[in-house]
């Protein structure tokens, strides 16, 4: 993933006005780091437990989240080189956390608050576990 499509995905994380777009970019961004986890799990110098786990914190997040409208997969691309390659992911995660649970007190989410507040959690998780994958100096994928 380019750093331009990471910052569309932040921007859109934002956009309070918009429900819709926050749980959008919110599914985006699961999909789009757990594909890429996957491919760590190959990658010489990563943990492939650790990978495989943000993968499947990822999915689980992602399967309490509406589909997104476009239906388009994003470009995960490789990431650079080391634990500094993987922090723009993490902290898209982290972004995506504090999204989430801003909308936990928006009232149009109420209802769904709890199940939002899950999903909070399974991309933070993600987040920690994305930074233990790779120990400084490991490949790039």
């Amino acid at each position: 993933m380019t750093q331009p499509t990471i910052t569309d995905l932040a921007t859109a994380l934002d956009d309070t006005g918009r429900v819709d777009v926050v749980l959008g970019a919110a599914w985006d961004a699961l999909d789009a780091v757990g594909r890429l986890a996957d491919t760590l799990t190959f990658d010489e110098g990563s943990d492939e437990m650790q990978a495989m786990l943000v993968g499947i914190k990822c999915a689980d997040a992602r399967r309490l989240l509406p589909l997104p409208e476009h239906g388009r997969p994003l470009e995960t691309g490789a990431p650079g080189p080391g634990r500094a390659g993987l922090e723009p992911y993490g902290a898209l995660l982290r972004h995506v956390d504090a999204a989430l649970r801003r909308l936990t007190s928006v009232p149009e989410c109420a209802a769904d608050a709890q199940q939002l507040a899950l999903v909070a959690d399974h991309a933070a998780a993600a987040a920690d576990l994305l930074m233990t994958v790779r120990q400084d100096g490991g490949q790039a994928s």
